[in-house]
């Protein structure tokens, strides 16, 4: 082959890959086009979808900050009803020892009214025995 057939072949050759280069190139200039619009979508994503969740987490911020006041409030209930239930037991042990002292004092009352009713008894028929043998 001459020289002449090998400039035409290097001619074609690097005018295929002049073209294929400037593919290449108008394909990366449509990539990165493409990209940049991609990536503004995003943006603009990531901006609704924090605009959505901003007042969502302001709302659950309230929802825990009730619940954390009303899991006070039930300890509060709580200890008071503890303390409820100890004045009660309280009462209720007071009353017992009333009653144990009601029942004592009534039992010494009643065997003191039967001892001064048999005594005043015995004295009577002792006196009537008496008035009788004189």
């Amino acid at each position: 082959m001459n020289s002449q057939s090998w400039i035409l072949i290097m001619s074609v050759g690097f005018f295929i890959m002049t073209l294929g280069f400037i593919a290449a190139i108008g394909f990366l200039i449509y990539a990165s086009l493409e990209i940049r619009r991609a990536a503004q979508t995003f943006k603009e994503f990531l901006k609704n979808t924090e605009e959505r969740i901003n007042p969502v987490l302001e709302e659950t911020e309230q929802t825990l900050k009730s619940l954390r006041k009303v899991s006070d409030d039930v300890g509060t209930v709580t200890e008071n009803a503890r303390n409820f239930s100890g004045a009660l037991y309280e009462i209720v042990d007071n009353l017992r020892a009333l009653s144990s002292i009601v029942h004592d004092v009534r039992e010494g009352m009643s065997l003191r009214v039967l001892g001064v009713k048999a005594g005043i008894k015995t004295a009577l028929n002792v006196l009537i025995k008496e008035l009788m043998s004189k």
